[in-house]
């Protein structure tokens, strides 16, 4: 515009754009219009007269928040009295009487409160201002705006949302409810968003709520409960809220639960049927029913279990039968599938059972028979010769079934062999000679080591094996006998006897003969039977020399020497060819057994008797007997010189020489025959027990 008035003295000037020369229009109080031309500068024109209050602007327009208060003054209107006159306000326009005016300053205030949610936001008010002596007035518009304050709570349609039978095998991509709230403010005060803190659900911007993860039917009154908040935009933010709830449907997807991953428990060794040995306990999270079983771990059957009540005992038939340390028992529990599911489901528990060991079992030694069998040892083996290893076994568990060995002895007796306590190796205690002993009795014990032992034995023969230590020995220092010259070749006539103290083809003997020629006699090499060879009529004495070799080339030889006698001439004849006698071993010394006799047919009937020395004990070497002549009758008596020992030599074979009195003596020979018996335990003593007898238990190191 080209000209600008002063809003309080009403001068008018031209405005600073407008400069030069310019044509203007003034209209004055008449009316008229006068146009004048003019340049810079700029001039005001008072214009005089009566003048109308003047407000500064025609109208006005201000905004207001809904929360101002009532009386409170939120606008000026002020007016120009040219005249200086004071002046009143009032309101022309004023809708609903909302507004009132105070008439000295031109305050506008309100009336009441106002609500932007109820009322009306838009008011156009008519402010006049009156000079209190003219007439005078003029008036102003004044549109008043009412603002919006975030004055309102967002509100949920429902206080509580509920959504019942939710699966617990729901999704999160799996849309549960919506929740929605409103908020009666405008704007952005009115633009809500939602939030919730539960951890398990999120919530959309339009209010659907998810599931954030997995649901679970095992929780208390299968319920989540949440609270769901509705926030607007106001510049101090307004939040409501609301509770949601949902309930879960149960899914059989939670196998049952042990109260104990491990159950430990002891029983011991000797318990009888239906003992208790432990309880299981399971739950199913899903509520459903639970049956037990012992899968695995219970192959002997010793145990049974309660499938409901998880119960475990010993069995009731037949008895239970516990070996080893521990038994380990899987215990599954498996439930009904009654809460629904594609299969039933289950868990699995250990149940560790101890066994408490009870010293119910003695060692045994497994292979004793064979010990007994195969037991042996080499004579003359030095001491500290390995014999044999024997091996118990106890039953029993720990102490109770450890084992160590040793002998049962007799006080007296001096052990011959030794055995390790811990390994069971038996050794020779000293050197062995074969002829003396062949065989040893030893018991071998294995006791445990409970508090109260019990002890297993096992009898044993060990054999003491030959080595050919030993020569033949010939029955008699020599052989003598007489042959009539018509003796027939082949006629055997005598048999020389050789034994030997070893064993199998150690002691197998055979014979031979010296060879000298001719060759007039000849031994037979099994039997020892010498026969004539060659016609001997010829000869009056022959000499030969008989040897007895056994399996190992050991030997002895014995003279024999035969007589070669005339036909005339003949030898004593005995009354008997053998005799044959049976003694106790208690015979007194000096006691006569037997009596022999010969006689003679020649002209002189005296013979004379000889007891032949023998080479071995049971042909009386050394002398057990010796031989008295008895005059009265011719004949002769063989005596006890020595005591007797039925463990030491039970049989005797001797041999006596019968004489006659010639020119040429001829002599004939004849066996006695002794057997010894035993002297037999009184009766009123009954043997002893074993247990009785004072045994000690030696467990002898090795040497």
């Amino acid at each position: 515009m080209p000209f600008d008035r002063n809003p309080v003295y009403g001068c008018i000037r031209m405005g600073p754009s407008n400069i030069g020369r310019h044509d203007w229009r003034l209209i004055n109080r008449s009316g008229r219009t006068e146009w004048k031309t003019a340049a810079h500068p700029p001039w005001c024109l008072w214009v005089a007269g009566a003048r109308p209050p003047q407000f500064s602007n025609s109208s006005f327009t201000i905004s207001i928040p809904e929360s101002t208060p009532e009386g409170q003054p939120f606008l000026v209107a002020p007016a120009v009295s040219f005249q200086k006159q004071p002046l009143s306000y009032s309101l022309l326009i004023n809708p609903s009487s909302l507004f009132s005016i105070q008439p000295e300053t031109g305050e506008v205030s309100l009336t009441r409160a106002i609500d932007f949610e109820s009322d009306q936001h838009r008011y156009l008010l008519l402010v006049r201002a009156s000079e209190s002596q003219d007439t005078l007035s003029s008036a102003a518009e004044v549109r008043v705006i009412i603002t919006d304050e975030n004055d309102c709570v967002p509100e949920f349609l429902q206080s509580i949302y509920s959504k019942d039978g939710v699966p617990e095998t729901v999704t999160t991509a799996t849309s549960l409810l919506q929740v929605s709230a409103s908020d009666c403010d405008s704007d952005l005060n009115a633009e809500l968003t939602y939030h919730t803190l539960s951890p398990d659900f999120i919530i959309s911007v339009h209010g659907t709520i998810f599931p954030a993860r997995p649901l679970d039917y095992e929780r208390p009154n299968h319920l989540y409960e949440f609270v769901v908040m509705a926030v607007d935009k106001g510049e101090v933010p307004r939040t409501g809220t609301t509770t949601v709830r949902v309930r879960m449907s149960n899914v059989n997807d939670e196998a049952p639960e042990f109260s104990q991953h491990i159950y430990r428990t002891f029983v011991s060794e000797d318990a009888g049927p239906n003992t208790l040995v432990a309880t299981v306990l399971a739950k199913d999270p899903d509520g459903d029913g639970i049956t037990y079983k012992i899968t695995s771990g219970n192959e002997e059957g010793n145990f049974v279990i309660d499938s409901q009540k998880g119960l475990i005992r010993l069995r009731s038939s037949p008895p239970p039968r516990l070996q080893g340390l521990e038994y380990v028992l899987n215990v599954t529990a498996t439930d009904d599938n009654a809460s629904g599911g594609p299969h039933t489901l289950s868990s699995v528990a250990q149940v560790i059972v101890g066994v408490d060991d009870v010293n119910n079992n003695k060692p045994v030694f497994e292979k004793c028979q064979q010990y007994r069998e195969r037991s042996s040892v080499l004579e003359n083996q030095p001491p500290g010769a390995s014999v044999l290893q024997v091996h118990a076994v106890d039953a029993d568990e720990g102490a109770n079934g450890k084992v160590t060995y040793g002998f049962m002895h007799k006080d007296s007796t001096i052990p011959a062999f030794s055995i390790h306590p811990e390994t069971g190796v038996i050794v020779t205690a000293r050197k062995f000679d074969r002829e003396r002993q062949r065989e040893y009795a030893v018991t071998v014990t294995a006791t445990d080591q409970a508090a109260e032992p019990l002890i297993g034995i096992c009898q044993i023969n060990i054999l003491i094996l030959d080595e050919n230590d030993n020569d033949p020995k010939f029955e008699n220092l020599r052989y003598e006998y007489f042959l009539r010259e018509d003796t027939m070749i082949g006629t055997s006539f005598l048999r020389v006897a050789a034994h030997d103290d070893d064993y199998s083809t150690n002691a197998a003997v055979t014979y031979s003969m010296s060879a000298e020629q001719p060759e007039y006699l000849r031994v037979n090499p099994v039997t020892g039977w010498v026969y004539v060879n060659q016609p001997i009529s010829q000869r009056s004495y022959i000499t030969r020399e008989i040897v007895a070799t056994d399996g190992g080339n050991r030997s002895s030889s014995v003279e024999l020497s035969v007589t070669i006698t005339d036909v005339k001439n003949q030898p004593p004849q005995w009354e008997r060819d053998s005799y044959e006698v049976v003694i106790p071993e208690n015979t007194m010394r000096d006691t006569p057994i037997v009596t022999i006799k010969a006689i003679s047919l020649l002209g002189d009937p005296r013979v004379t008797y000889n007891l032949e020395d023998g080479m071995v004990p049971e042909t009386n070497m050394p002398v057990r007997f010796y031989l008295t002549p008895n005059r009265e009758d011719g004949s002769a008596s063989i005596l006890v010189a020595e005591p007797l020992d039925y463990e030491t030599t039970r049989n005797f074979v001797l041999r006596v020489r019968a004489q006659n009195v010639a020119a040429v003596p001829l002599a004939a020979f004849t066996t006695v025959y002794l057997n010894v018996t035993g002297t037999p335990r009184p009766r009123s003593a009954p043997p002893p027990e074993p247990s009785l007898l004072r045994y000690r238990q030696l467990a002898l190191r090795d040497a």
